[in-house]
């Protein structure tokens, strides 16, 4: 069953456990009533949006972490949708074997996947909805001041409605400033109030310094792929920059290195 982790489970990695297994559980219920496109539709906006939207976006900097749990939601995916198509899954099915990813010699061979509803925390599932709109009103938000998302903000002043005490966690905090690239948080708490996020805009050097080290690292990463090296390849970096970049950037020279992978690195 997904959310067998050697290691401790993040509040989003129980939320995509939840998901999964509330999608299995639903598609499930859908199969036996031979509404086979209901299904389908179940799995698809589980795909799409739980998994590729949402919960990739959130562990990306995590990902080899969770890799046995991304493999295993994969995996039971696989074998609900093969009677629906059965040549597509198998085709991935192969594949997967071909790894060491699964045993059985066919997906057609294969259990059907069995929902865990131990593992289905619906008050989890509504938090985290409230988690994406606020992601979703702050982005725009950053937008209207057209601040892009590498650079950092000071804090983010979020209203949401009193009646989620009971489910909105301390946990979501960290989830909504890595997403918004925001350093602190403060949530009210309203009665009778909807989702509302106001951001501290005004730059320091501080979050200037940082913003350009986000910026050069990209710029750093695209190049190592467009030269096709591998993420254990060291690089020599030399970077150019105005004065006052070259005041700015001291403090973030072993984050910008750590970033690109570069074992040497200096400025002219």
């Amino acid at each position: 069953q997904a959310g067998k982790e050697k290691h401790k489970l993040n509040v989003e990695d129980r939320w995509i456990i939840s998901r999964y297994n509330s999608a299995i559980l639903n598609a499930s219920q859908s199969f036996n009533r031979y509404r086979f496109y209901e299904a389908l539709g179940i799995i698809e906006d589980f795909l799409v949006v739980d998994v590729s939207r949402i919960y990739i976006q959130i562990i990306r900097e995590r990902a080899e972490e969770v890799y046995s749990l991304i493999r295993e939601i994969m995996n039971g995916v696989l074998r609900i949708l093969s009677p629906i198509i059965p040549f597509i899954t198998e085709n991935i099915w192969q594949d997967f074997r071909a790894n060491g990813i699964v045993k059985e010699e066919s997906v057609h061979l294969s259990d059907w996947p069995r929902p865990d509803k131990s593992k289905i925390d619906k008050n989890l599932e509504e938090g985290f909805k409230i988690v994406l709109e606020i992601i979703e009103r702050g982005l725009s938000e950053r937008d209207k001041v057209k601040i892009g998302l590498k650079w950092p903000l000071k804090s983010a002043d979020i209203t949401i409605p009193n009646m989620t005490e009971n489910i909105f966690k301390d946990e979501f905090y960290k989830i909504i400033a890595n997403q918004l690239n925001v350093k602190d948080i403060a949530v009210i708490k309203k009665d009778n109030f909807g989702v509302l996020v106001k951001l501290d805009v005004k730059q320091t050097p501080e979050l200037e310094a940082e913003g350009y080290a986000r910026e050069i690292a990209r710029h750093v990463q695209a190049e190592r792929k467009r030269r096709g090296l591998q993420k254990s390849d060291s690089i020599g970096l030399v970077l150019s920059l105005s004065p006052r970049l070259k005041k700015l950037l001291p403090p973030y020279t072993k984050f910008v290195a750590a970033r690109t992978g570069a074992s040497e690195f200096s400025t002219d």
